[in-house]
């Protein structure tokens, strides 16, 4: 894998040093659509890097309390963007297969995969696996036209495109709670 990197590094520092100037319109755009692509496929391999680090417990054998600490001073990272790092590899590791080959196929990005699995985590919860199953296939969909925010948005509806009969006695539940509620309040206001 070393070495892979390594040649993927020197094609990358080709591209640095290129004049991007002299690139036609269709072509520039498509360079910077490749270059997303690539990183976000990157990002999956540092993720799984990540997580077998963790999993090895690399942090604590080379002295550092745990992973996170471990991250700050080795990629200069702050210790909460370390655990998120962490979190996502995690959950990308021992979740849905979907949502960790989108990222590395490059059709999602980092954080639409934050958003994706915190989403189908909601749903497992929620319902069962085969649910969760169809939440990450929608939400995959989905994330090639809405940017993260707009897809978590969406995912808290989630269960309304692949669950309506959860969705529908969830509604109701919260509805007859709110009734009960009102009820009470009405009874302890008079």
């Amino acid at each position: 894998m070393v070495e892979e990197l390594a040649l993927a590094d020197d094609a990358i520092s080709a591209c640095v040093d290129a004049a991007a100037w002299a690139l036609p319109e269709h072509e520039l755009i498509a360079a910077l659509d490749a270059a997303h692509r690539l990183q976000q496929r990157l990002a999956a391999v540092t993720l799984t890097l990540i997580r077998e680090v963790d999993g090895r417990g690399t942090a604590r054998t080379q002295g550092a309390s745990c992973t996170a600490v471990w991250l700050r001073e080795r990629l200069r990272l702050t210790v909460p963007a370390a655990r998120r790092l962490i979190d996502l590899a995690t959950a990308l590791d021992t979740g849905n297969p979907g949502i960790r080959q989108a990222l590395a196929d490059g059709t999602i990005s980092l954080d639409q995969a934050r958003v994706i699995t915190d989403t189908v985590d909601t749903v497992s919860r929620s319902a069962d696996a085969e649910t969760a199953d169809k939440a990450v296939g929608v939400l995959v969909g989905w994330a090639a036209q809405f940017d993260p925010t707009h897809l978590r948005k969406l995912g808290t509806r989630i269960l309304d495109h692949v669950a309506p009969d959860i969705a529908d006695a969830a509604t109701q539940a919260a509805l007859d709670a709110e009734a009960r509620r009102a009820t009470r309040d009405r009874h302890l206001t008079l």
